[in-house]
């Protein structure tokens, strides 16, 4: 399992790069459409079309590298009040496993719209026309994705509770402290200015 999540890296980090990739070029596209519309009156068609295929796409590409560095936003009042490890592990599977069910149900209900699509070979109703099941198709692929990679950790996370593995649960899946994150961002400055030495 522990090599199926280093596949399942790889492949998100690639869905990050991409999704990073198509917002730059929707955001320079809007750019263009914005200055060739105030300056000659002409307008790009379609350009707010692509950037929202690309924001949709991107995003849900995006969910799973936030899920690994465990990025996502969570409201942790009460967790880090907590002294037991046991309870905060239980929370820790709790709050993925509510993701995932939330997350199994916008991914069904995706699907749903992307067949619905398929079907009727439905296209936009801008200029470019484009075939919706493409943009839709990957970003269904990015949700499926998400709640594979989040029923793989949870499986992991509940070995991990089972067998009293409290520190690789939460390395795993765990909340940030302030700490780590201070951690993580000191290393991250350290690596910029070694590269820059390097260069």
């Amino acid at each position: 399992m522990k090599r199926l999540q280093g596949v399942a890296e790889d492949i998100s980090r690639v869905g990050a790069i991409v999704g990073g990739a198509m917002l730059l070029i929707a955001s320079i596209l809007i750019c263009i459409d914005i200055t060739l519309r105030y300056t000659v009156s002409v307008t790009l068609g379609g350009a707010d079309e692509l950037s929202g295929y690309a924001l949709a796409i991107s995003s849900a590409w995006g969910f799973s590298s936030a899920l690994l560095s465990r990025s996502h936003i969570r409201i942790d009042t009460v967790y880090v009040r907590i002294k037991s490890i046991t309870v905060r592990a239980m929370l820790d599977l709790i709050s993925l496993a509510t993701l995932l069910g939330f997350f199994g149900m916008v991914t069904w209900y995706a699907w749903g719209v992307v067949k619905q699509s398929w079907v009727s070979s439905s296209r936009s109703l801008s200029a470019i026309e484009a075939p919706l099941v493409i943009p839709q198709g990957l970003w269904f692929a990015g949700l499926l994705f998400f709640v594979a990679l989040s029923l793989l950790l949870l499986l992991r996370g509940l070995l991990a509770f089972m067998a009293g593995n409290y520190t690789g649960l939460f390395a795993l899946i765990g909340s940030k402290s302030a700490l780590a994150e201070a951690e993580e961002e000191i290393a991250s400055v350290a690596h910029g200015l070694e590269q820059e030495k390097k260069q």
